[in-house]
């Protein structure tokens, strides 16, 4: 998202992909790579760049404090040199290039293109091929430095650890550590309005059309546990029309409409949430006409599924509860970067506070300003 920006007052705008570049950059060291250094304590690592942020992750059963010493230092120790940033160029382009052939990448940054055309939204995450050989070693570095400061940056770590024990280790491997000079850093994400609403039609190799529907979300969501409380409504509000217990589903399913493919996902993120629907469908025009159907009419309908509430409600409690049997999932849930750190419990909590009234509320804020786009991949021998 943050590829234009303000640093002390001057505006900066960085080719798109550098976030993702960058984040394979923190890996390559001057004689090593920093995956050798995991690997041979025997834990596994892993990294990824969302709109928003990016995250470098490990996860071992053994030597903590030496795997936790090796993420803190090579995400704050960089070492970047014009070879190897010309050198990952091409490896990226490999990996964009493998992208052009997924069919579900390719339908959902098309949908959220046309939901925020002319943004930083509009383009992939990695970038383009074209974008991407315009990074230069001076825009990693400035990427760099703007960034990755130690309050820009959360730490979270869940197992069987002594907190007090773990803090100890951070702040000894902090101590000689510089502390970066203070800087006012400004992020830039003005959205322009969707234009009209319309189907774009592509075509790839595929052996059914592929149509999804996006909705931009353009009310006011709250930071902190608010938003949390928001994120979690809505997600309630897709399951009680979109789920395999919705009675529209089931029509829809038994219509022909949409099979086991169809999905639907909710992102909240700063400065912007978006939904988006999608199946492979033989009938991608009803799906469209159903869709708009089934969401203009939940404002008013919703009210009325108290018993679905609460089964939709007790499932997603039952999913939590799942969830806290996994390290990696309890740390996937973690958001720093909201207001306030939240967690897994704090979703739970939230959750069996949340009553009909607030879904129904939340999801007429959302649905009475949200704005739709459609984009359709069919054959391509199919006119």
């Amino acid at each position: 998202m943050d590829r234009t920006f303000q640093v002390n007052g001057k505006k900066i705008t960085q080719p798109a992909g550098i976030a993702h570049f960058l984040e394979h950059k923190m890996f390559d060291k001057q004689d090593y790579d920093v995956f050798e250094l995991f690997n041979k304590t025997g834990a596994r690592s892993n990294a990824y760049t969302s709109f928003t942020t990016t995250n470098y992750l490990f996860s071992t059963a053994e030597s903590l404090k030496e795997n936790l010493d090796i993420l803190l230092d090579f995400v704050q120790i960089p070492y970047f040199t014009q070879e190897k940033v010309q050198r990952e160029k091409g490896i990226i382009d490999q990996e964009i290039n493998m992208y052009q052939n997924d069919l579900d990448n390719q339908a959902y940054f098309k949908i959220i293109a046309n939901l925020y055309p002319d943004s930083a939204l509009a383009t992939d995450i990695a970038g383009t091929v074209k974008t991407v050989d315009q990074i230069q070693l001076a825009d990693v570095q400035l990427a760099y430095n703007t960034f990755y400061r130690p309050e820009n940056m959360s730490l979270f770590i869940t197992g069987k650890v002594d907190p007090q024990l773990a803090m100890t280790w951070i702040v000894n491997n902090q101590k000689n550590k510089a502390t970066p000079q203070p800087q006012v850093l400004q992020r830039e994400n003005n959205f322009v309005e969707n234009s009209q609403e319309h189907v774009e039609q592509f075509k790839m190799d595929v052996a059914r059309p592929k149509v999804t529907i996006g909705l931009r979300g353009n009310d006011l969501v709250p930071t902190g546990r608010d938003g949390l409380k928001y994120e979690i409504a809505i997600s309630i509000m897709f399951d009680l029309f979109f789920s395999e217990n919705a009675v529209e589903y089931d029509k829809l399913y038994r219509d022909e409409i949409i099979d086991d493919s169809f999905s639907w996902e909710f992102e909240n993120e700063r400065s912007f949430h978006f939904a988006v629907l999608g199946c492979d469908t033989k009938k991608p025009a009803d799906f469209i006409k159903q869709m708009h159907s089934i969401i203009r009419m939940i404002p008013n309908q919703i009210v009325n599924k108290t018993s679905e509430f609460i089964l939709q409600k007790n499932e997603l409690l039952g999913n939590y509860i799942e969830m806290m049997d996994s390290e990696e999932a309890i740390s996937g849930q973690f958001d720093g970067f909201i207001g306030e750190p939240v967690t897994i419990y704090d979703e739970v909590a939230i959750l069996n506070e949340l009553t009909l009234a607030d879904v129904t509320a939340i999801a007429k804020s959302f649905l009475s300003k949200a704005t739709m786009q459609e984009v359709m991949i069919r054959a391509a021998d199919n006119d």
